[in-house]
């Protein structure tokens, strides 16, 4: 498409030119003519190749976007909530690991009980 339109701009170039140094009315009037479409169709083809290229470029980032957001989604949904005997505990740990959820190092699988005897506040 880019060789179509700088072919086209050559030749548009070149058409005004022999209607610049032409003596006879009539190559002028259509050699002008000529040129001007030649530059107005290679113009506007060169205008629409950008607009659909920025096009796709919007799509391909919004189509991203929508997979991390989709990613992010997908994250949070699979995080367990905090168990409320580890609210405020400085040993709470709370990252999952092949799939299980680690608490702390002194109850990995978290207390039974609403209240942790190893419970300290944070620092």
């Amino acid at each position: 498409m880019i060789a179509k339109t700088a072919f086209g701009s050559i030749l548009a170039g070149l058409s005004l030119l022999i209607a610049v140094r032409s003596h006879n009315p009539t190559i002028q009037a259509m050699a002008s003519v000529f040129g001007a479409g030649l530059m107005g169709y290679s113009t506007t083809t060169l205008l629409i190749t950008r607009s659909r290229q920025q096009k796709n470029r919007l799509a391909d980032a919004d189509a991203y976007l929508e997979f991390l957001q989709q990613i992010n989604r997908e994250r949070w949904s699979e995080t367990p909530p905090l168990p409320t005997a580890c609210q405020g505990c400085c040993h709470y740990h709370g990252q999952t690991y092949g799939g299980q959820l680690f608490i702390c190092a002194m109850h990995p699988y978290g207390v039974e009980e609403d209240l942790c005897p190893d419970w300290q506040v944070l620092p």
